[in-house]
């Protein structure tokens, strides 16, 4: 074996580590985030206080999206990335350290008037709809989780610079240390009164001063040339905010998209909506958070080096192979949330009388709406990451407005005609467009554009086809469980049988991702013996 060929097997194994450790992060980080909305609904029984301690955290949300967080990920580590791969390290942590000190001077002075007019800006947000009251006690909970934004965002930041030099062993974890900090904080806190609600958000404005220190901790080494720098004449700092700014709106676009559809769900005649949106937006977020987050991620500092360094063939490569992974995975999780949808619910958040089968059924359908969105969501955001990666940051940003104006739209259109439905329906109506924008652009680059994924997509699908058919078919014998644990040993056989039926039909429709997995895994163990 060439050393070039040695070289790209060691770095495409590096890869393949790398998401293995940042998938498992993300599965504990998933899970304790489960645990936390379950204990939600436990704690806070009342519709009333749940609903309050939902929206209490959607302008702070999107505050913090809106300034700082897209731009980590998408802006920090692939300048700093390139900046290490050319031998220009000193300058990128320059620019790295101003962009880091002007953003958090500007955080601070907009958490503080976020404190001093939380009040206005929920009764803004609520358009003078009939939830006063449950407006008025948002608005009360985020006087603690402005602040919790600024420690966030220093975490946050953390993450970025480990995430350029390659260390996600570093980053991995610590959201699940604040998930679990947010746990502890809702267990000994929560209740159905606005000193119990007030209490829980303190709680979690320290859970986010745990998760900074944390990160700030384990990743010392690499952080100790970042310093307080206020130049906001310096050239690359200009350069560092015109690639970030693009990505900063776009960022906030998913947030804003979120405020639209708690506005929306406000709307319906009946109590508890917000809170099923929430449950069913953390659910389907579960399996593209773990698989196309992670992949992504991992992929946006060696494709920003690919490309850094014209290999335009290996940054096709590590695309077209990081898309395909993560739908390979999508898919049938999309198909499967769809059919079972109820029963995924159930089998998260009924723990107790408090969570009943009318809030499960809600959130299911919400549930059913968001199931295309997995596939077309893990599409948008592994594409966004590619023209992240390039510095063609505007692609994005365009088809993020193209959200904005489609998902209200969508919602006003279809409430009428299926009712609560139409809400995460019509969010994936609006990720199929992004989709489709972001790949016509992308396909315009005929040297980086990923390859062979329409054939990947027509097996894909009739794998899915058949998985689903299937699953169907058992359900019309589903039998009642009266207990917790054999309804959710019920779920489990079930989704093991349809995974194992998909990954079955995709080897034998030749699906080059399932063979590779076959190969690892039995490959191994061969080897073993």
């Amino acid at each position: 074996m060439s050393a070039e060929r040695k070289a790209k097997k060691l770095s495409g194994n590096s890869i393949i580590l790398s998401t293995i450790l940042v998938m498992a992060g993300l599965v504990l980080s998933k899970g304790s985030g489960f645990l936390r909305d379950i204990f939600v609904g436990i704690k806070f029984s009342e519709p009333l206080y749940r609903d309050g301690f939902t929206l209490a955290f959607s302008i702070p949300d999107l505050v913090y999206n809106l300034l700082i967080g897209g731009s980590i990920q998408s802006a920090i580590t692939p300048s700093l990335s390139a900046a290490i791969a050319s031998g220009n390290e000193k300058k990128g942590i320059r620019a790295v350290s101003i962009f880091i000190s002007f953003f958090a001077v500007l955080l601070i002075i907009v958490c503080t008037l976020g404190v001093i007019f939380s009040e206005q800006l929920y009764s803004i947000f609520s358009g003078g709809d009939h939830s006063a009251e449950t407006i008025e006690l948002a608005a009360a909970a985020s006087k603690w989780l402005f602040p919790q934004i600024i420690f966030m965002m220093l975490a946050a930041l953390c993450i970025g610079i480990l995430n350029a030099y390659k260390r996600f062993g570093s980053t991995s974890f610590g959201p699940t240390i604040y998930n679990f900090c947010v746990l502890m904080a809702i267990i000994i806190f929560a209740g159905n009164s606005k000193p119990m609600l007030m209490r829980t958000t303190f709680g979690i404005m320290l859970a986010a001063v745990v998760y900074f220190l944390y990160q700030a901790f384990v990743g010392r080494d690499k952080l100790k040339p970042f310093r307080f720098i206020w130049a906001p004449a310096d050239k690359d700092f200009h350069a560092l905010v015109y690639r970030a700014l693009p990505i900063l709106i776009s960022a906030s676009v998913v947030q804003i998209n979120m405020l639209i559809l708690n506005y929306f769900a406000m709307k319906l005649p009946d109590s508890g909506n917000v809170y099923a949106l929430r449950n069913a937006s953390t659910t389907w977020q579960l399996p593209y958070g773990i698989f196309a987050v992670a992949i992504g991620n991992v992929m946006l500092p060696s494709l920003a080096e690919h490309y850094g360094k014209k290999d335009y063939k290996g940054a096709s490569d590590l695309l077209s192979s990081r898309l395909k992974s993560a739908l390979f995975l999508c898919i049938p999780s999309a198909g499967f949330m769809f059919l079972m949808n109820s029963e995924v619910i159930k089998a998260i958040f009924q723990w107790n009388s408090a969570y009943t089968d009318a809030d499960a059924m809600r959130a299911g359908q919400f549930l059913a709406g968001y199931s295309i969105a997995i596939i077309t969501h893990s599409i948008v955001f592994i594409m966004n990451q590619a023209f992240y990666a390039i510095g063609k940051t505007r692609v994005p940003l365009r088809a993020g407005c193209i959200g904005l104006l489609t998902n209200p739209l969508c919602c006003y259109l279809l409430m009428p005609h299926i009712g609560a439905m139409a809400l995460t329906l019509s969010y994936s109506i609006t990720s199929i467009l992004q989709m489709t924008v972001l790949c016509v652009v992308y396909y315009r680059y005929k040297e980086l554009r990923p390859r062979g994924m329409l054939v990947f997509l027509v097996k894909s699908a009739l794998s899915l086809g058949i998985m689903c058919g299937v699953l169907y078919f058992i359900n019309q014998y589903n039998v009642e469980y009266s207990g917790k644990l054999f309804s959710l040993a019920d779920l489990a056989v079930k989704g093991l049988m349809a995974f194992m039926l998909y990954f079955v039909c995709s080897l034998i429709f030749k699906v080059q991702e399932s063979r590779e997995l076959m190969q690892k895994v039995f490959g191994r163990f061969v080897k073993s013996e």
